[in-house]
């Protein structure tokens, strides 16, 4: 009877009563609970905190319950001008409905088969229809970032998330810098040296060259080994809408078509009929996996926007994405307070939510018809994403996903015992030292962890 009675006192395990080692008292918030029900350990649960990227979940949850992971977004093109002898004699209407994986490739296949179909030469313009979006959220107080890809805004008509490449090759000895796409607008001046040595590896380029922008001029200079060849790094450069005509010139001219001349923004008139409507090559499911492994924000931001864009009520996107996601809340019986949404991706100042409702939508997904899609989304402890160098120690299966900003460190997701059995866990550090406390947190989890894996051995021992 006394060990009945030991082994029951370790499986009620207490909620915290204090902050793990490491952190203050007032210094994380922090939520677990297996999956069949109940709470594991609690601290400051319920109090409104900044979760970073770690936002980016509910966004997952609620598209993947709204939108189903098989959604497909649709690009059109459209034109009210007759065709003849190849040459389209107007506008073309390029209809943006938000992909956010379009890229290079998928758009060049999208004009060669209006090539295939008949246009040689457009004649008119290329007017971009971003009607599909009427409001996109904020992101508010990065203004010191802007030239970072991490802060680019969502677009309609998002290409290549607005990033195109620099890639380095060597010609007869002399590396040479390209732009992928390339951009008529941009000109590349090139002034690298070839570097001494013959190294099997480059590593990050970005240790051997300097990129400078001086409006529609880069700039590239620096010594580049021979190993470097094939290697390449990311720009961020022109707005959406000059990127997006830009490339969509080059792409086409390479094609061997003419045109367009000129670009405009405008609603597509009533009656255009349709040249080619396309589904983006990705699923949602897709999306999210590339959204929540590497935690990028444009496409969080475009995810939401498009769940709006689906259910239409206010004509404000962002307000109406927003709008499902709490409608879900209340239908699944979960908790509304405390949720502060700025752009759901996290990339915020001002988003709140607590450690419990973050907690709480993580457990109702897995016990739902999409837990496995979002689970798999989420980066895979010591294997991929931003957690490939992180917690890899941790024995059974640690999927989170993990948030980051000046002052704010998280980590939210699911742990799964070599038995099957599912523990949910949010983590989320708001204090000025966040940055310093990284180790604390991954100490804090793989803690937890042990802890609850010392509760599933002392049930079964019990025979409970």
């Amino acid at each position: 009877m006394k060990r009945l009675l030991l082994l029951l006192a370790v499986v009620a395990a207490p909620l915290y009563a204090a902050a793990p080692a490491g952190f203050n008292d007032d210094e994380i918030a922090l939520w677990a609970a297996p999956v069949e029900g109940g709470v594991f350990e609690a601290h400051r649960a319920e109090q409104a905190v900044n979760p970073a990227s770690t936002m980016k979940l509910l966004t997952s949850w609620a598209a993947l319950n709204r939108l189903g992971p098989n959604f497909r977004w649709q690009t059109e093109f459209r034109s009210s001008a007759p065709l003849q002898n190849g040459v389209l004699q107007g506008d073309l209407y390029w209809l943006g409905r938000g992909d956010p994986r379009l890229d290079s490739a998928r758009l060049t296949e999208m004009l060669r088969q209006l090539r295939l179909r008949g246009v040689r030469d457009i004649a008119g313009r290329l007017v971009l229809d971003q009607s599909a979006w009427q409001g996109l959220g904020a992101a508010d107080g990065f203004g010191g970032d802007a030239d970072r890809v991490f802060t680019v805004a969502p677009h309609t008509h998002q290409l290549n998330l607005k990033v195109a490449w620099l890639r380095y090759y060597f010609d007869n000895g002399q590396p040479q810098a390209l732009l992928d796409p390339p951009l008529p607008g941009v000109s590349v001046d090139s002034r690298l040296q070839a570097a001494a040595g013959n190294g099997s590896s480059c590593g990050d380029v970005r240790r051997y060259v300097k990129v400078v922008q001086q409006g529609a001029r880069l700039g590239v200079s620096g010594s580049l080994p021979p190993a470097c060849d094939g290697a390449a790094n990311y720009v961020n450069l022109l707005d959406s809408n000059e990127f997006a005509q830009q490339a969509f010139a080059a792409l086409w001219q390479q094609l061997g078509g003419s045109g367009p001349r000129g670009l405009a923004l405008a609603t597509t008139p009533a009656g255009a009929r349709s040249l080619l409507r396309q589904d983006s090559a990705d699923t949602l499911a897709g999306v999210l996996v590339d959204m929540n492994k590497y935690s990028n924000n444009t496409m969080a931001r475009s995810v939401l926007l498009t769940l709006g864009a689906q259910y239409p009520a206010s004509g404000n996107t962002f307000a109406d994405g927003e709008r499902q996601l709490r409608s879900l809340l209340v239908e699944h019986a979960l908790p509304q307070q405390p949720l502060l949404l700025e752009n759901g991706a996290g990339l915020s100042r001002r988003e709140r939510v607590s450690a419990q409702l973050l907690g709480e939508v993580l457990r109702d997904a897995l016990r739902g018809p999409y837990g496995p899609e979002l689970a798999a989304s989420l980066p895979l402890a010591g294997e991929d994403g931003t957690l490939k160098k992180r917690l890899g120690d941790v024995g059974g299966s640690l999927r989170l996903k993990t948030g980051s900003l000046d002052n704010v460190r998280a980590l939210a997701g699911y742990w799964q015992a070599p038995s099957g059995q599912r523990l949910v866990l949010v983590a989320i550090v708001n204090s000025p030292r966040a940055d310093k406390l990284t180790p604390q947190l991954d100490a804090a989890v793989a803690a937890l962890v042990a802890r609850y894996q010392a509760r599933l051995a002392a049930s079964a021992a019990a025979g409970l």
